[in-house]
Parts: structure tokens; sequence; C-alpha cells
């Protein structure tokens, strides 16, 4: 069994100006998601709650499933954490630390505007509530096209800057776009994180910490088949 984690983004419906609109989701469908999962008997863990148990137990607890967001937008505060708040979901968002506070396009796709992210007191709150944030990076620049050197400073700055922004420490990671490298996996490993999370880009034959797949919940799942069959299929493994 590996280890359940879902994937999401945005929180949110797209603009007109956006133009790749997998990564929306939207508030009423992200409900319907949650209250599907709360149904069927899940439980909700904070992604360093779950490695944990993963290490602890060999493997995780029947029914365990994590929730992800990354990027760390507004949206996550103003549409996600009411629902999350609403069926006592724990859920983990990987922050990029130059982007906190800000309205800006440094992390939206090709041709879409400036959106905002989340800020200092949305973050503080949130974590306050039982929220854990983890890393996305310092900048989310893709580790396949930058220096060690530079991919060391993404991965131990944006740790240091998020623990001293919530007093606590910051053991998970997830990489920009999913990519990363054998450089990238021993920089996190060194900078004290437990674990690491891609997308698709993952061993699916193994468990390994340090590049764990993720289960991408896109715009398309709306239909609550594709949400179940994606959720039956993650059980599966």
């Amino acid at each position: 069994m590996k280890i359940p984690v879902l994937a999401y983004h945005k929180i949110d419906l797209p603009t007109a100006d956006v133009r790749i609109r997998g990564a929306f989701t939207a508030p009423a469908r992200f409900d319907k998601q949650i209250s599907y999962l709360k149904r069927h008997g899940y439980e909700f863990f904070a992604a360093s709650e779950l490695v944990k148990l993963y290490l602890e137990n060999g493997r995780c607890p029947e029914k365990a499933i994590c929730l992800t967001f990354d990027d760390g937008w507004k949206d996550n505060y103003l549409h996600a954490f009411p629902i999350l708040k609403k069926y006592g979901a724990k859920a983990t968002i990987f922050l990029v630390p130059s982007c906190i506070g800000r309205t800006t396009d440094q992390v939206t796709a090709d041709g879409e505007g400036e959106r905002e992210h989340l800020s200092a007191d949305d973050i503080r709150e949130m974590a306050d509530y039982g929220i854990e944030f983890g890393s996305h990076s310092m900048n989310h620049q893709l580790f396949d096209r930058i220096t060690p050197d530079e991919i060391d400073n993404e991965v131990f700055e944006s740790k240091a800057f998020i623990e001293n922004l919530l007093q606590r420490d910051c053991t998970s990671f997830a990489y920009p776009a999913g990519f990363f490298n054998d450089h990238a996996k021993h920089s996190i490993k060194d900078a004290g994180y437990i674990a690491a999370f891609s997308t698709i880009y993952g061993a699916e034959d193994r468990v390994d910490l340090f590049e764990l797949n993720r289960t991408e919940i896109l715009r398309r799942d709306k239909f609550p088949f594709r949400f179940a069959n994606k959720i039956k299929k993650m059980a599966e493994r």
C-alpha cells in the first residue's frame, strides 16, 4: 500500500483570462469531494503525520488520506479552509515563501494573469486550526533547470522562512511542477525534511519518501464518477 495523497491547486472558478483550467476545482465541487471522502469513512491526515505513521508501522492506516494544495493561493483560505473546517479535515499546503502576501504571476500558468497568494495572517490562522504548511521551494524554480547551488538555496531558505513564520517545524516538501533529481533529493534530506512529494514522476514500484507521487485532482474530476474512480484506484495501490 502506497501513501495515499491527493494534490489540489486552486479551489475557485477560473476567470475569463485563464486558458489552462485544469488546476481549478470549483468550491461547490470541492465540498462534494470532501463530503464523499467523509461518507466513505476516510480519515484525514497532514502529510507529515501520514509519513510518520508509515515509518512507524511500514504501512498507512486503512482509509487514511492526505489532502495537499500546491502554491499557497488565497482561495485556499477563502474557499477551501471553510470546507475543511466544516468536515473536520486536516490538510497540508505547500507554500512558495517569496509569494506570501503578494498578487503575482510568478506561479501562474502561461497566459494567466496575476493571482493573490495567502497572507502571513491567513497562514498563521490556518496553522492554529491544524493545517500543516510545507515548502514548495523559495521561488518555484523548476529543479531540472537550475544549478545544484540554486536547488540548495530553494530548499534551505524556504524551510527557514516557514519555520520562522510559524515557529513550527517544516518537514514536508513538494517539488515545483513535480520535477526533481538526485541532488534535490539529497538536499531535501540534508535540510531535515522527512518527505518530498512529486506528482507523476516518482517511483511506482516502491515507496521512496523523497519522491512520493500524488493523485492530482483536476477540473475534469468535477464529475462524481471520475473522482470516485481516482479514489478507488488510489486505494488499490
